[in-house]
Order: structure tokens, then C-alpha cells, then sequence
């Protein structure tokens, strides 16, 4: 009351109390360049994650691209060897055709066959990238799949033998 301390102010400021309140309250501020060094690294790693993610996103698009353009070049490729498979048809009934009047040899009709069958190859060939295209860009999408074992097929699984008689 009359200029001195309160009871409460006098056990606060007695016993080094003040310091242990000023490092407690300064203790976070003076870390010599800790908490500076930290939001460093902190902006660094943010900026390596966003390069990061960019650079899956550039891969992303690129593989849809190839998948895409793929799937537009195999079906122009589609396309000519059915044009393809159709003349060598239409090769081999006319061939046929000019056996069975005596009008050539066999060996015509052969040739036209042999024909028909390589571009028939070609075309099975070029619908099998197309499906397989069509996977990449499924997969390119992003369209995951996990395979299930869900039933073996036979030859697989052991089966007794029968027994024989002798």
C-alpha cells in the first residue's frame, strides 16, 4: 500500500523467478537461425513436391497423347488391310473362278490364297496393337485394375488320377 510490493509481485521477482519467465517468453524468438533454416527447408520441400507433381501431370498427358494418337493410327491401319483382306477375296473367288472354266492353273488360285492369308495375318495383327492401345490408353487414364485370382483354370489344378485296372 504505501509504495511497497504486493505478497504476490514480491514471490514472483524473489528467487530468479524473473528469468526463468523471460527465457519462457524470449526462449522461441533466439534459436540462432533455427526457425529461418526451418521455413527454408519447409519451401524447398513444398517446391520439389510441386515439381514433382508437375512432372507426373507432363507424364500423365504424354502418355494419354502416344495412347490417343496410337489408337487413331491403328485404325487408318485397320481400315486399308481390310480393304486388303477384301481384294484378296475377291482375288481368290475370281482365280477360282478361271480354274474351274480351265482358264488357268491351280497355282493361280494358290498364289491368291497364300495372299489372302498374309494380309489376313496383318489385319489380326493390327487389331491385336488396337486392343492393346486401347489398354495403354485405359491404363494411361489412370483406369487401374487389380487382378483377382478367383478360380484357377483346370489344367491347373491337381486332380487324382483315375485309377487303373490291370
Amino acid at each position: 500500500m504505501f509504495g511497497g510490493l504486493s505478497p504476490d509481485l514480491r514471490q514472483l521477482l524473489s528467487k530468479g523467478q524473473t528469468w526463468s519467465i523471460a527465457a519462457g517468453l524470449t526462449g522461441p524468438i533466439f534459436q540462432g537461425g533455427k526457425l529461418r533454416s526451418e521455413v527454408r527447408v519447409a519451401m524447398a520441400q513444398f517446391e520439389q513436391a510441386r515439381l514433382q507433381y508437375e512432372q507426373a501431370v507432363t507424364n500423365a498427358f504424354g502418355e494419354v497423347s502416344s495412347a490417343l494418337f496410337a489408337l487413331q493410327k491403328l485404325a487408318a491401319a485397320e481400315q486399308e488391310r481390310q480393304r486388303a483382306v477384301n481384294a484378296y477375296q475377291e482375288a481368290v473367288r475370281l482365280s477360282l473362278l478361271r480354274y474351274n472354266s480351265g482358264l488357268s492353273a491351280y497355282f493361280e488360285v494358290i498364289t491368291a490364297q497364300e495372299s489372302l492369308l498374309n494380309s489376313q495375318n496383318l489385319l489380326a495383327q493390327t487389331r491385336h496393337d488396337q486392343l492393346v492401345a486401347m489398354v495403354n490408353f485405359y491404363k494411361a487414364l489412370g483406369g487401374g485394375w487389380q487382378v483377382e485370382e478367383t478360380a484357377k483354370p483346370a489344367a491347373t489344378q491337381a486332380s487324382p488320377a483315375p485309377a487303373r485296372s490291370p
